[in-house]
């Protein structure tokens, strides 16, 4: 995994906690890598599912539960799912977009939510497998 990549996975815990999620889900990945500068965060942008945008939409999902204290917050099972297979990525660095990739794939919840912001989920995933094709 690319630094980006793990970087990525590492603030997701921290995006959940900030909006008092339990557990880190692929929303919460999506958000992070919204975060951080790179070209998965472009594609996002480009897409309309900006930092601001995201984060505004989570918060507003009403599933925030008591804050947790504790430094590690478990994963959601679908979050694990896209662990696991991002596994199966061992030929080339695997960046933000890769998991990007996995989450649009694998992630009903995440992708219904880029559907209320209005973002064309079909073209994100085809800008997201461009992205991933290309050196």
């Amino acid at each position: 995994m690319s630094e980006d990549a793990v970087r990525a996975l590492a603030k997701s815990a921290t995006e959940a906690r900030s909006l008092g999620h339990s557990t880190v889900s692929a929303t919460h990945v999506l958000l992070s890598i919204a975060h951080h500068d790179g070209p998965a965060r472009h594609l996002l942008d480009t897409a309309g599912a900006d930092y601001e945008t995201v984060r505004t939409a989570l918060a507003a999902g009403g599933h925030a539960t008591k804050v947790s204290r504790t430094r590690d917050l478990p994963w959601s099972p679908a979050m694990e799912k896209i662990l696991h297979l991002s596994q199966s990525f061992t030929k080339k660095p695997f960046t933000p977009a890769h998991l990007l990739a996995l989450i649009l794939d694998h992630d009903e919840r995440t992708t219904a939510m880029l559907k209320d912001l209005g973002v064309n989920t079909a073209e994100l995933r085809a800008a997201v497998a461009t992205a991933i094709r290309e050196p």
